[in-house]
């Protein structure tokens, strides 16, 4: 290595390690601190007047804010799956939305001790044909033992993920952090064989967590959502269900590229192509979105069965409608239109718009599926969900901004080799 090339190494590294923010910023702490407080006393207040309103609510936000999370990481080992050398750091963003999954557990967890006697039905009335698959203690084991799983691969990814760039930064980054940069890179191999263990880790890993991550998320759906009217069914709906999460941990990402970009000035790093990319992804799986939804609602449309009709015409009727086509057009028309071209997809402004309205879309798509199977008559949807809604977002926002504190927004190892610093 010549002395030029060494030079150009470590101020490439030194830049990169004095942007990490290692503490907190003070003023976003104090808006996620403030969110969960909004967020427990709407909860609390909305618990004291209307139980399975505050259920439901607090139910469809757990099941949202995971989906976000674990969404994200399977964007990063997609892009794996695929070879995407261009996603260096639009893989770490994904990764770090993995900082709620223990938050999240938690969250299932109360859910499950304190929320499921109020939320589901069926734990009151059961069929007798169902009672094998619809009962307590296996809802505890499927649950528990699912979303644990899918926590352990996904912090082992990312741990594995990290470890080079702990390697390349433990000698730059600020002494608070060298504790966790050291424990994350000991006992390294050396750099031939620890990128070769690396690859074989990840390449295990990832398609591990896409499976886990579809076969989880689908008996979620069916548990949380479809289970609270046990007489409908659908053999497409948990697939709907994750995918859906799938956009929405994409959306994420995409909105947290954009602000990372000018925040921690890394405008050499994140590229208007990462946007472009990943605006792609956003428009793709917003037509995957509606596909899903029309080739579920064209055979119960087509077979005209009483017994499957009343499920989606409710949600289709007052006080539901508006909300319904509302949910449509954010979630599908207005992206179709608004990432159509490359222009909005590159600038940092316009992605980010079409991603909160993705969001703000399966937002409400959630609560289209479980509000009126628990109030069909009245529209449970306004300022409490809001309240409950920041704060998940407050612990969501507490949780990856810590992350991002600690560790870079983009892949070290990507920089240094020249790839992933551009999008194509």
């Amino acid at each position: 290595m010549s002395a030029d090339h060494a030079a150009g190494r470590e101020r490439i590294l030194r830049e990169i390690a004095s942007k990490l923010p290692v503490r907190r910023n003070s003023r976003a702490l104090q808006i996620w601190v403030a969110c969960m407080v909004i967020g427990i006393a709407t909860f609390v207040w909305l618990l004291f007047n209307q139980p399975q309103r505050a259920w439901g609510s607090y139910a469809i936000n757990t099941i949202y804010w995971l989906g976000i999370a674990q969404g994200a990481v399977v964007l990063a080992c997609a892009i794996r799956l695929c070879n995407g050398r261009w996603g260096g750091p639009i893989v770490r963003i994904a990764e770090s939305l993995s900082a709620f999954m223990p938050y999240g557990f938690g969250l299932m967890l109360v859910l499950l001790i304190g929320g499921i006697w109020t939320y589901l039905p069926w734990i009151k009335h059961v069929e007798p044909r169902q009672m094998p698959y619809l009962n307590v203690p296996f809802l505890y084991l499927r649950t528990l033992v699912g979303l644990g799983l899918l926590w352990w691969l996904t912090r082992d990814l990312v741990r594995v993920s990290l470890r080079t760039d702990a390697q390349l930064l433990k000698g730059f980054v600020a002494p608070e952090l060298k504790p966790a940069y050291e424990k994350l890179s000991e006992n390294w191999r050396g750099d031939e064989a620890e990128e070769t263990w690396q690859r074989h880790r990840l390449s295990q890993r990832a398609p591990q967590i896409v499976l886990v991550y579809a076969a989880v998320f689908t008996v979620m759906a069916w548990d949380f959502i479809l289970s609270l009217t046990p007489q409908w069914t659908s053999t497409l709906f948990g697939w709907w269900v994750f995918m859906g999460a799938f956009l929405s941990g994409v959306a994420m990402t995409a909105l947290l590229a954009t602000q990372l970009r000018t925040r921690l000035k890394l405008e050499p790093y994140i590229t208007p192509d990462h946007f472009w990319d990943v605006g792609k992804v956003i428009f793709g799986f917003s037509i995957f979105w509606v596909y899903q939804f029309w080739s579920q609602y064209l055979v119960i449309w087509y077979a005209n069965l009483p017994e499957e009709t009343w499920w989606v015409f409710l949600r289709f009727e007052q006080p539901w409608r508006g909300m319904a086509f509302t949910t449509f057009g954010f979630v599908f028309l207005l992206p179709f239109l608004g990432l159509m071209n490359m222009y909005t997809k590159k600038n940092p402004m316009w992605l980010a718009l079409f991603s909160l309205i993705v969001l703000s879309g399966m937002w409400m798509e959630r609560h289209i599926l479980v509000m009126p199977s628990l109030n069909p008559d009245v529209r449970w949807v306004g300022l409490p969900e809001i309240g409950v809604t920041l704060g998940f977002l407050g612990v969501f926002g507490w949780a990856v901004q810590g992350f991002l504190a600690r560790y870079p927004a983009i892949k070290v190892a990507d920089v240094l080799s020249g790839a992933g610093g551009h999008g194509h």
